[in-house]
């Protein structure tokens, strides 16, 4: 097969291009990428575009109280439903799931925190573009530095994204659950199931590491180990079970 990649400044070049039997592979900003399988009597065998995105959705419970941290959008579907939700993204390109949860709860509400575990995930089909979607529930432990204000009788101060959040509070994890939206989904519940098992389970702040065997705290999830990875050069991210 035959790959061309054009750059805006040349997309002109698309329209002779299909004419010849290429068709589209993807499209970035600033460039598209056409192909052209060769072999006339059989089916092409060149990889698809991206056929998927990947999302997380950032769990952060309360040290003291237990109440997981909520927040509504300003737009968007969510928005008319006058839902709250944990605080969720996209990852961007070449960053790891761990890294957007931490991002993205920075953003949303203003708040650093430290990626503990992957507690569940969704894959679903049919979204925008017709594309795949994968959901990480990522659960994130408050940074240290919050741990002196709640001694000093202080609270943690949440700053709520102007552009994208209505507002972010701290929100019982049944109450959560228990929006209509969610009571109606099969799916929902299993999902706030996990979280709520994942909660239970004790947190506290990074820098604090808790007493018990893993069977006593009932630890779930995946945790993040970036690896060098020896036959070529860099490191990638693997998420093994915290149970192994």
């Amino acid at each position: 097969g035959i790959w061309i990649g054009i750059p805006t400044s040349y997309s002109h070049l698309i329209s002779p291009a299909t004419t010849l039997g290429f068709d589209f592979q993807h499209a970035e900003p600033g460039y598209c990428v056409l192909t052209k399988w060769l072999p006339a009597d059989t089916p092409s065998r060149l990889p698809n575009g991206p056929t998927h995105q990947v999302g997380i959705g950032a769990l952060v419970i309360h040290p003291l109280t237990g109440k997981m941290l909520a927040v509504q959008e300003r737009t968007g579907p969510a928005a008319a439903r006058k839902l709250w939700k944990m605080p969720t993204g996209l990852t961007d390109p070449g960053e790891d799931i761990a890294t957007a949860a931490v991002r993205e709860l920075k953003e949303e509400t203003g708040l650093d925190c430290v990626f503990d575990k992957i507690i569940c995930f969704r894959q679903s089909h049919g979204g925008l573009f017709n594309r795949s979607d994968m959901f990480f529930i990522c659960l994130c432990k408050l940074a240290p530095k919050y741990e002196e204000v709640l001694k000093n009788g202080g609270e943690i101060e949440i700053s709520p994204q102007e552009e994208e959040i209505l507002c972010a509070d701290w929100m019982d994890l049944e109450d959560y659950a228990h929006q209509s939206v969610w009571r109606e989904s099969p799916l929902y519940k299993e999902m706030n199931g996990a979280m709520i098992r994942a909660a239970r389970s004790g947190i506290t702040f990074s820098s604090v590491h808790q007493e018990g065997n893993d069977d006593e705290r009932e630890s779930h999830g995946f945790v993040a180990k970036n690896l060098p990875v020896g036959i070529r050069p860099g490191s990638n991210t693997i998420y093994v079970s915290s149970k192994l």
